[in-house]
């Protein structure tokens, strides 16, 4: 418990301004953490127990971390000070020291080094919160170091001198001793991370000197403790060894800042140590402690102004470099001449001219020859060739002259290759070659010739020349494939040449860049050497950018180091990414080489592609199981390093002889390579080219398109999702930069798009946004939702971008536009067999979007009692039984009349698309495929491709077109990238099955392709075809009956066989009819455009008229069998013939049977299967089943009796004769409690009565049972009578249908109520017609208009009787007669309804006296008469 209580931080202990607490300290840490979250903890709970698990306090205070770190200096009180004004936290400098001491905390759970944690830039807090103590450092110095080492001291828990790192401890394997160590591990980590912390302060505060003087106390109380950290640690061995040198080299960097304020107290200091330890006898240890004292040093810089300091700093350096050409230590020299490097580095690359200052020159001389004498020695060499190049960058122009060349050639005989060799020699003298003293040579040749060059302008013509090409042929000897030093950083030989460009841009690109890119090399000489194109080709990207961009003179190469704290010397070069034209290249003085290094480019990327980039897709069968890291070694790795640079040097240069669309294929591909980084590098080229280059859009989107369709297999599911986001991002940027409206030439091509929106203007990107919708249409063939909902995404994004560039939509709709307007209606077709809540259905229909439908997860599940759905829904639930519902959404979203009706380009390329990737993916289907003969799995795998490949199917079928894209595209612009000539699978692919498609594909070609399959044993692959053959549309309908020729012939064939052939033959014949059901339920056969009718005859054509009647016959043949399969094959027979003749309209069914024998025979099969409702059943009031629910198979021949019936006029008139057996089937269909049936009833009674006028006794039969049947039937019977006087002009007794209508009026159904004024108003000018025929009869009758009859919902059947009355007096007599013919056999209820609307028209009857009269009063009894009937309309 004690050594955890050690660990809390004085700030959580209340030993500073937090507050003064007591109790243990691990107590109040653990509050702090639960306060953090909320919670309590009690103090005796904490002070029980004794022995201290620590892997379990250790995962406990992890748990608590964040929310400690929350409780940081932010969330402190104090921070409201610092938001406020820096000068404000002065009198508190204790409260922002303790929001330091919770970092220390976090750092003890974590095993990385204490870098990761606590250095800047990992934590944005902790970083604010160091920066801020710079702000208060500049009110309160000296303060803020008092406090500053009085915080330190309390939490290293020391108050003396004599502190020290405490080592780990114990070395024994039992428990306790375990125990022991990770206290100490643990104490140890946190002193490690207070120095830490107590260092990037002093590096922020230190700063402020200059501006506020501090006591020459406390300065020196900051040089002992650093020089403390400075001294060897002996015998030190442990788990923070790491961590104890990264703290040393943060002691060396708060040195490294105090001496540009106090440099005379750290000289004083270092040499008083030094002194010291020269005085004790040397010894291992003694020389471990100078080393370290010389490295506590090795970030003091020299200060180049005012001169004094300056003078001040190298009399320093002169004692040190007494020191080092006096010790003997071959170690301690090595210390020295690294110090000196890293202190001389920044001073030459400061220097501008040469300096003139004695103290420099002094220096120089004092140590050059010494050391470049030992530098010739092997075991000096490493060390001090930095060093005495740094003297040569230091010294004067003369002395480096006369000295230079020939340390120059000490350097480049460690590079050179000797060429009067034989090739076995260069290899041996590689092999025995230093390559860390190649790599020292190396930098000491580069920091030399930028002095050379950059500094003192080179010499003369004839010397320069001579050095720079014993330079280049040592680096870059001739006709080598490689660079000398191999394994190199490639970044120094490119600054090298722009070095060298700086002054002799004519040899840099002459002699060494083109020899590295090969320029001028013909196709068969021409070969890929990566690492020298790749120093080549990026030469010439900076030299053009420093051009370009007037940089000037390039720094002197540093070594870039980044400070232990986090801080950063280096400065990041950002560099152009617009296209280098050629007027720009003219302008910067390379228009002579611009061209030569284009079409290097170009061949660079050929030879690439060809060798390390088609095969190495991720695509590609080879390199399926394989992991980047073993495939990109060797040979390879230096080429994808090349094709990197090549690829992020586009659009820089773009390559001459590639063609834009070969460009953009060729980056597309490279976005599913191996090699991650190629992968990054070429999505943001293409991003580039998107954003940058408006005339480059519609060819990356669509190309990129084209590419996922040909490359991108489903094979690979991950691949095509990030192919999607990566064609949705660039989408999104296509519109962001449209809508930024930067750039002038964005907002002249959008105003030119829309005043030419349908020109096929190339700026016009209508007909690419159309190549895309297609695509997202395929995509949302995926059984994936994730898939799909990305495909979604892709949609609204071109509909986005569609708005933004203001383009009108033509003739044509956005498929995005259609399908969310369709989604609720599709979503009703089927939600009732899902069970799913329909309440956002049906209050929300506007809610319901192809979003929530491509995730829609109810599946429908379809049962027999099934009468609701359409053909199309119920047979797709059934196939697709519990599975993923998207493929019925989908299929109707396909329909003849949605998507096809309104977008028609997007569905040619989403047909063309949809036709590649089923081919693509057929061999995973097919079991006997070559690409499944290895797999020991196979049925999964197909099964898991099965339903892509079902909707693949299904897209095709509904899609497929024998016209060209190119008319269809026309009328809404060009596509300008991947023409659609050729969209086949790749070698590389894994397979070849048909993999030469050339053209646009045909529907010929799907259905030879597909429709041999039916006969498959894989159940899951003809039911496929079931739904997919069922969606074809019109315009291919002859071509699939050209295939199924054959299939049909084999079904229909009637011979003697085993057992398995015949329930072979029995599928066939099932999904062959189902195939047919789905085309009849689309309207599809019924259509004389498509061949389904003939197109003189209008009759069915003679294929499926052949297949009805075999089919009829078959079933007739069985139809004492009662199994599944026959039962299936009745069901969808039966919805086959009644989808064909429901879809014709009814004025030419009539010839769709041409022989009225066929209709007959299919009426009494049909018969048999209708259960209840048969014809040789009795009526439903005597049936003992009459309430038993009727099944589909019941249903569908139902339905295809009436179809056939009511196919034109009936064929049998025995049927419809007075007696006939119809009127009581038509009984027992309208009596039947299920809706379906007794709509089936009204329609089938329409139509006998539409199709069938001159049987004058089915009206007959249709009235009377308006007065004599069941509510249902007489219901239904009015309905149809109305319905037919509704169609056509229908001749029949005006008196009946007016007598029948007062009757309906008086109907407790408000429905049947407005079916009969309805009638009224078709009625009433009959009426008219008729009373006037009765007027002109009359000799002493005036015919007066009858007036308008009120309005219709408004009055009762009464009132109605009465105005009737009063208007159509004429009319009582017949109406009398009528009521008393139709009150004999009515209901009771109905003969007291038509009592009591007769009364109004008894008024209109006066009983006259026929016994004769005087003329006067017979004169007037006739005027009395003409008073009575005299009417006026009101």
């Amino acid at each position: 418990m004690e050594f955890l209580k050690s660990l809390v931080p004085g700030s959580m202990s209340g030993e500073t301004a937090i507050g003064e607490h007591s109790g243990p300290r691990l107590l109040r840490m653990k509050r702090l953490g639960l306060l953090a979250m909320g919670h309590t903890i009690e103090e005796e709970a904490a002070e029980a127990g004794g022995q201290v698990d620590v892997g379990a306090h250790r995962h406990a205070l992890k748990r608590n971390i964040r929310h400690i770190r929350k409780r940081s200096f932010f969330s402190h009180p104090s921070a409201a000070g610092f938001r406020g004004h820096a000068g404000e936290l002065c009198n508190r400098p204790n409260t922002t020291l303790a929001g330091m001491s919770l970092f220390i905390f976090p750092c003890l759970l974590q095993e990385k080094p204490l870098s990761r944690s606590l250095q800047r830039g990992e934590d944005a807090q902790f970083d604010q919160l160091i920066s801020s103590m710079s702000s208060i450092a500049e009110h309160c110095l000296p303060s803020l170091l008092r406090t500053l080492f009085d915080w330190y001291r309390r939490q290293s828990g020391t108050e003396d001198e004599s502190y020290e790192y405490r080592p780990r401890i114990g070395t024994g394997k039992s428990k306790g001793d375990e125990q022991h160590r990770d206290k100490d591990y643990l104490l140890e980590r946190r002193d490690l991370a207070i120095d830490f912390i107590f260092c990037l302060v002093s590096v922020e505060v230190l700063k402020q000197i200059p501006l506020h003087p501090v006591p020459d106390g406390l300065v020196h109380e900051v040089l002992n403790l650093a020089f403390k950290h400075f001294k060897h640690k002996e015998g030190y061995c442990g788990p923070n060894t790491g961590n104890v040198h990264i703290i040393a080299d943060l002691y060396a960097e708060v040195i490294g800042v105090l001496t540009q304020s106090k440099f005379q107290a750290v000289r004083k200091k270092f040499i008083t140590e030094l002194k010291e330890l020269r005085q004790k006898e040397q010894s291992p240890y003694i020389v471990q402690s100078i080393i370290s004292l010389i490295m506590g040093m090795k970030f003091f810089r020299v200060k180049m102004y005012p001169v004094e300091d300056f003078e001040a700093s190298f009399q320093f350096m002169q004692e040190c470099a007494q020191y080092f050409l006096e010790v003997k230590d071959k170690d301690i020299k090595h210390a020295l001449a690294g110090l000196f490097v890293e202190i001389l580095i920044p001073v030459a690359a400061a220097v501008k001219n040469e300096v003139n200052v004695p103290c420099l020159k002094n220096f120089v001389e004092m140590l050059y020859q010494t050391t470049f004498d030992l530098s010739s020695r092997k075991k000096h060499s490493l060390a001090l060739y930095p060093l005495v190049t740094c003297l040569l960058c230091v010294s004067q122009k003369q002395f480096f002259l006369n000295n230079w060349h020939i340390f120059l050639q000490a350097c480049l005989s460690h590079l050179k290759m000797p060429s009067n060799n034989s090739i076995r020699k260069q290899i041996e003298t590689l092999q025995n070659k230093d390559p860390k003293m190649s790599r020292v040579a190396l930098e000491s040749l580069y920091r030399l010739l930028w002095v050379y060059i950059i500094r003192i302008k080179c010499e003369s013509n004839t010397v320069t020349q001579s050095r720079l090409v014993s330079i280049v042929s040592a680096l870059f000897p001739k006709g080598s494939r490689s660079v000398v030093p191999r394994d190199t950083p490639l970044n120094i030989f490119v600054k090298i040449i722009q070095f060298i460009a700086q002054e002799r841009l004519d040899f840099a690109m002459k002699e060494i860049i083109y020899d590295l890119l090969c320029v001028g090399k013909s196709h068969k000489t021409f070969a890929i050497n990566p690492e020298r194109m790749n120093i080549g080709l990026r030469a010439f990207l900076v030299i053009a950018d420093s051009l370009q961009q007037k940089d000037g003179e390039p720094p002197m190469p540093t070594t870039g180091i980044i400070m232990p704290s986090g801080n950063t010397l280096r400065v990041k070069k950002i560099f152009l990414n617009t296209t280098l034209t050629d007027e720009e290249a003219k302008v910067i003085g390379m228009s002579l080489y611009y061209p030569q290094v284009r079409k290097a480019l170009d061949n660079i990327l050929r030879h690439l592609d060809k060798e390390v980039g088609r095969s190495m897709s991720m695509t590609s069968v080879q390199l399926s199981n394989k992991e980047p890291e073993d495939m990109i070694t060797g040979e390879r790795k230096p080429k994808i390093d090349l094709f990197r640079t090549c690829v992020a040097a586009i659009p820089r240069l773009i390559p001459d002889g590639m063609s834009r669309q070969d460009l953009i294929e060729l980056l597309a591909k490279l976005t599913i390579h191996m090699d991650e980084e190629l992968r990054g590098l070429a999505f943001t080229t293409l991003q580039a080219l998107m954003v940058d280059f408006p005339e480059w859009r519609e060819d990356v989107l669509s190309g990129f398109a084209y590419f996922i369709v040909r490359e991108v297999t489903d094979v690979h599911p991950s691949l095509l999702d990030n192919a999607v986001k990566m064609l949705l991002q660039l989408i999104s940027q296509w519109k962001q930069a449209v809508q930024s409206g930067n750039k002038g030439h964005d907002a002249q091509v959008k105003s030119s798009g829309n005043r030419h929106s349908l020109s096929l203007d190339r700026s016009n990107p209508l007909g690419v946004l159309h190549v895309v919708e297609g695509l997202a249409l395929v995509v949302l063939c995926s059984c994936r939702p994730a898939t799909r909902r990305l495909a979604v995404n892709v949609l609204r994004e071109v509909r986005a971008l569609h708005t933004a560039l203001g383009l009108s939509k033509g003739d044509e709709e956005l498929a995005i536009d259609v399908m969310d307007r369709l989604s609720a209606p599709v979503l009703e077709s089927f939600i009732h067999l899902t069970g799913a809540d329909q309440t956002n259905l049906l209050y929300c229909p506007s809610g319901i979007d192809l979003q929530t439908l491509a995730e829609w997860t109810s599946s429908p599940i379809s049962h027999q009692f099934d009468v609701i759905s359409p053909s199309h829904i119920w047979v797709f639930a059934h196939v697709t039984q519990g599975q993923d519902p998207w493929v019925i959404t989908f299929s109707s979203y396909l329909r003849q009349e949605h998507l096809p009706k309104h977008c028609p380009t997007a569905l040619n390329y989403a047909w063309m698309f949809a036709y590649t990737r089923l081919q693509l993916l057929s061999p995973q289907i097919d079991l006997n495929s070559p690409i499944n003969a290895k797999k020991v799995n196979t049925l999964s795998s197909s099964d898991s491709f099965m339903g892509l490949w079902r909707n693949y199917l299904i897209l095709c079928c509904s899609s497929a077109s024998s016209c060209s894209i190119s008319s269809s595209a026309s009328s809404s612009g060009s596509v300008r990238c991947s023409p659609p000539e050729t969209l086949a699978s790749t070698p590389d692919s894994g397979f070849s099955y048909d993999s030469k498609i050339v053209g646009t594909p045909s529907p010929s070609s799907l259905f030879k392709h597909i429709v041999p399959m039916m006969r498959s044993e894989s159940m899951e692959i003809t039911e496929s075809l079931v739904l997919g053959l069922g969606r074809t549309n019109p315009m291919v309908f002859r071509e699939l009956m050209e295939e199924l020729n054959p299939i049909i012939k084999e079904a229909l064939e009637r011979r003697p066989e085993n057992m398995k052939r015949r329930r072979r033959r029995d599928i066939l014949r099932v999904q062959l009819v189902r195939i047919f059901e789905l085309l009849a339920d689309a309207g599809v056969i019924s259509q004389i455009a498509s061949g389904g009718l003939d197109g003189e005859s209008h009759s069915l054509n003679s294929t499926l008229l052949e297949y009805v009647d075999l089919t009829r016959q078959l079933l007739e043949a069985e139809n004492d069998k009662d199994s599944d399969t026959l039962k299936d094959i009745r069901c969808h027979f039966s919805a086959l013939v009644a989808n064909i003749i429901q879809n014709v309209p009814v004025h030419q069914r009539r010839t769709i049977f041409p022989q009225q024998s066929l209709r007959h025979s299919l009426f009494m099969l049909f018969s048999h299967w209708a259960g209840p409702f048969s014809i040789m059943f009795t009526p439903l009031d005597r049936y003992s089943d009459r309430n038993m629910q009727i099944n589909r198979h019941q249903y569908c021949a139902l339905k295809a009796m009436s179809a056939v019936l009511c196919c034109g006029p009936v064929a049998d008139n025995v049927g419809l004769s007075s007696d006939g057996y119809l009127y009581k089937w038509l009984d027992n269909i309208l009596d039947s409690q299920d809706k379906k049936v007794h709509q089936l009833g009204c329609e089938a009674v329409m139509l006998l009565l539409e199709l069938n006028p001159d049987q004058s006794n089915l009206m007959f039969w249709a009235v009377d049972r308006c007065y004599t049947g069941s509510r249902r039937v007489a219901a239904g019977c009015f309905k149809a009578i109305a319905n037919v006087f509704h169609n056509r002009d229908y001749q029949f007794d005006t008196v009946v249908l007016l007598n029948l209508i007062l009757f309906k009026a008086a109907d407790s159904s408000r429905d049947i109520y407005e079916v009969a004024m309805q009638l009224l108003q078709i009625l009433e000018p009959k009426l008219f017609r008729y009373a006037h025929k009765l007027e002109i009869q009359r000799t002493d009758g005036i015919l007066t208009h009858p007036s308008a009859l009120p309005h219709l919902y408004s009055v009762s059947y009464y009132q109605l009787s009465e105005e009737l009355a009063r208007t159509y007096p004429e009319l009582t007599l017949p109406i009398f007669s009528e009521v008393s013919q139709r009150i004999q056999t009515a209901h009771p209820g109905g003969r007291q309804v038509m009592l009591h609307y007769l009364l109004p028209w008894m008024n209109n009857v006066e009983l006259v006296d026929f016994k004769p009269t005087s003329r006067r009063s017979e004169d007037c009894g006739a005027e009395r008469r003409m008073r009575r009937f005299r009417t006026q309309r009101s």
